[in-house]
């Protein structure tokens, strides 16, 4: 009988030890197949997150702006006829309403994704600036006109509307230039 138990006890610690260490192979082989995304100069930007961004983003990173926490989000590159790149990506997400007609003025972020610092990515030409918003709750704001993307909007009714102020602003392509591409 001490034997049996002797015998069971080694055959459940080697099979608890096997499972382990298949564990920890298993994690560092997941872990070395995350992607990743990096700019036109092959430089990593960060590990790519799947992050709600609806018709903005194909997805994200996570950055840390002077200590805060933004999902900065990418999607792929279109032509001017529309199609879309397989694989080259440009920055690309929530873009800022403004104080002035015609994206003019100052720049405010109108609403957020997710549970991070709000943030907006503003284009101008080949130039994308991601802004961050101050560490403090939205406040009514005169907005006069919205970006949405390759066009601006003014709008027909004046009036104040929930926004955050702009804290920080980082100039992405200056720091991660495009074209991005994920790898691993």
């Amino acid at each position: 009988m001490r034997t049996f138990q002797m015998l069971t006890t080694v055959a459940v610690l080697a099979t608890a030890s096997g499972a382990a260490l298949a564990h920890a192979w298993d994690a560092g082989e997941r872990q070395g197949n995350t992607p990743k995304l990096y700019d036109a100069n092959n430089e990593l930007v960060g590990i790519v997150i799947d992050a709600p961004g609806g018709a903005v983003s194909d997805g994200g990173v996570i950055m840390n702006v002077k200590g805060a926490p933004v999902f900065v989000s990418f999607a792929l590159e279109k032509a001017p006829d529309g199609s879309q790149s397989a694989s080259k990506l440009r920055w690309s997400g929530v873009s800022p309403s403004y104080s002035g007609a015609n994206c003019t003025g100052t720049p405010y972020i109108p609403y957020a994704l997710g549970p991070l610092r709000p943030a907006a990515i503003e284009r101008k030409g080949a130039k994308a600036v991601l802004h961050v918003a101050k560490d403090e709750h939205s406040q009514y704001v005169s907005i006069r006109s919205q970006d949405y993307g390759n066009d601006c909007g003014n709008f027909v009714e004046q009036g104040d509307f929930p926004a955050w102020v702009v804290g920080e602003s980082l100039d992405l392509t200056a720091r991660f230039p495009e074209p991005l591409h994920v790898g691993r």
